[in-house]
């Protein structure tokens, strides 16, 4: 058993926030109240209002009747916030540039090894989870937490989304990867060349996952392989 009502429902909305961040909820799934409370040891209150914060925050969505569920989010929804999210990936990473300690410098290339090393052993789950704590490390190296919280809560709506995808869209094989990229930006307090490599990071893999999609609709099924991402940095994503 856990503890007190309060603690109990920010307990249970923390695990339910930081697993569909990471897709272990993909679009669709219908999340039993009763079913939560039993897995957390608790009632049922601490956990319906952990639902209801998540459906405020768009995270889940509840229609009268219905169990709440995972949005599934469409095409032109996740373009759009792509876009959005661009520029403050690359204020995030400039901004890191001269905050980050060395720590967090090891941390990242840590992040990403176990990225990498989870794609190889197929554990897409987990290969989701070390991505999202790699970007989240630099939310947290650029010392604004209101910038922080804005991109996490844009995981918390295109997570399952993205999760939906593999193992289509794997990409931490690139070479150079621009998470290593970022990296030696990172150590040199190079604010431009890290806020390049993260805009990188972001639009090669939106690029993969648009493209799988197209030949999903196609009715063709080869995993995407990532593009180059050396040109139209300065100009944020291109429209695909």
């Amino acid at each position: 058993m856990m503890p007190q009502r309060n603690s109990l429902s920010q307990q249970v909305y923390d695990h339910l926030r930081l697993g569909i961040m990471a897709g272990r909820f993909l679009p669709g799934t219908r999340l039993s109240i009763s079913g939560l409370a039993e897995e957390f040891g608790t009632s049922p209150t601490p956990v319906r209002e952990a639902i209801f914060q998540l459906v405020r925050e768009h995270a889940l969505e509840l229609r009268p009747g219905h169990q709440p569920r995972v949005p599934a989010l469409d095409i032109q929804h996740y373009v759009e916030v792509r876009e959005v999210r661009a520029p403050l990936e690359r204020l995030a990473a400039e901004l890191a540039a001269s905050r980050i300690s060395q720590d967090e410098i090891d941390e990242l290339a840590g992040l990403h090894r176990r990225y990498a090393e989870c794609e190889d052993a197929q554990d897409w789950t987990e290969a989701l989870a070390a991505n999202q704590s790699f970007h989240f490390c630099i939310y947290r190296a650029s010392g604004n937490e209101t910038l922080r919280a804005v991109l996490e809560n844009f995981w918390l709506v295109t997570g399952p989304f993205v999760a939906n995808q593999y193992p289509a869209i794997l990409n931490s094989r690139i070479t150079p990867h621009p998470h290593n990229q970022l990296i030696d930006a990172l150590r040199r307090r190079n604010a431009q060349e890290a806020g390049d490599a993260l805009v990188n990071d972001l639009r090669d893999g939106s690029h993969q996952l648009l493209e799988w999609l197209r030949r999903k609709e196609a009715g063709t099924s080869a995993p995407v392989r990532s593009r180059s991402t050396d040109s139209h940095l300065k100009k944020g994503l291109p429209s695909d």
